[in-house]
């Protein structure tokens, strides 16, 4: 199957948690006859000058989102506040209000085709519509005025022996929302570094257990390296680590065994930031002169 995004030419409206940046999302009806798992996909940016990056979230539109409204009914609403332009912005996730059923499409510059491990999937229902959302930076002044019209093409089958799910952390990031983590300007190595307790994994999902088979790093321009360990009472495991992160080649890394992750377990990751040239304290965000310590997880339960 394959999607794409409307021919969209950008604008910057990012503020200063994006400055130079557009979140733009777009809803496509993959019109499925029945449950599908997502095995493997491909993005292709159209315009890998201003592309950042693209997800792709499936979303039931008949869900009660509170205040009598459904999602179709509050995406139809942001769609509306900009008449003239196609889609409606969505800095985090699907936009404000939207609730979706996961992230199974993750996509950075460099990364190429994705293939899940055999015999796992992401479920995508066949009452759900996909919204794309596509991050795209403007902070390259000859940029302005592009337009760009991306595509995805999903690899969807009818049934898989395990049924996995995408988590995206970040604590980093999420300082936003109360008082935002600074990084010191003007240093080769800053560390900015959070913990996960397996056990607080287990019950925002409800699963009993889950098995780790891969992970996402996502840094942006300052990012430098980035390692998760799995600590517990037997003691530390590197689970991934990246000792020189370039931003213009991300990948998706999948064990060659899973992982299973026990309750008694903590994911700690560290990104080490390079802020040399910064004039002022990074802060987080979503912009690419912003920065985050992204770790993308693919678990089974």
């Amino acid at each position: 199957t394959e999607i794409s995004t409307p021919d969209f030419t950008p604008e910057i409206q990012g503020g200063a948690l994006a400055e130079f940046d557009e979140y733009r999302c777009f809803l496509v009806d993959p019109q499925l006859p029945g449950d599908r798992f997502l095995t493997g996909y491909d993005v292709q940016p159209g315009n890998e000058a201003i592309v950042h990056h693209v997800l792709v979230m499936p979303v039931d539109p008949d869900l009660a989102v509170g205040g009598g409204m459904t999602n179709a009914d509050v995406m139809q609403s942001l769609d509306d506040e900009s008449p003239t332009r196609e889609g409606w912005p969505c800095f985090g996730e699907a936009g404000d209000g939207v609730e979706i059923s996961g992230i199974p499409v993750v996509w950075a510059p460099g990364q190429g085709i994705v293939e899940f491990p055999e015999g796992t999937g992401l479920r995508v229902r066949d009452n759900e519509q996909l919204v794309i959302q596509v991050h795209y930076n403007l902070a390259d002044p000859t940029t302005i005025g592009m337009s760009d019209q991306s595509t995805i093409a999903l690899r969807l089958e009818q049934q898989v022996e395990r049924e996995g799910f995408m988590l995206l952390h970040d604590p980093f990031l999420y300082s936003i929302f109360d008082e935002p983590a600074q990084l010191p300007p003007g240093e080769p190595s800053v560390e900015y570094a959070w913990e996960l307790p397996v056990a607080d994994l287990l019950d925002w999902t409800g699963l009993p257990g889950v098995e780790l088979y891969g992970v996402f790093p996502h840094m942006h321009e300052h990012g430098h390296a980035i390692d998760m360990q799995i600590d517990g009472p037997s003691g530390s495991e590197c689970a991934a680590q990246i000792r020189s992160w370039d931003f213009h080649w991300q990948l998706q890394y999948f064990f060659q065994q899973p992982r299973t992750l026990r309750p008694d377990e903590v994911l700690r990751v560290t990104c080490d930031f390079d802020t040399v040239g910064a004039d002022e304290p990074v802060l987080p965000g979503w912009g690419t002169h912003n920065e985050m310590c992204l770790m993308g997880m693919y678990l089974v339960p």
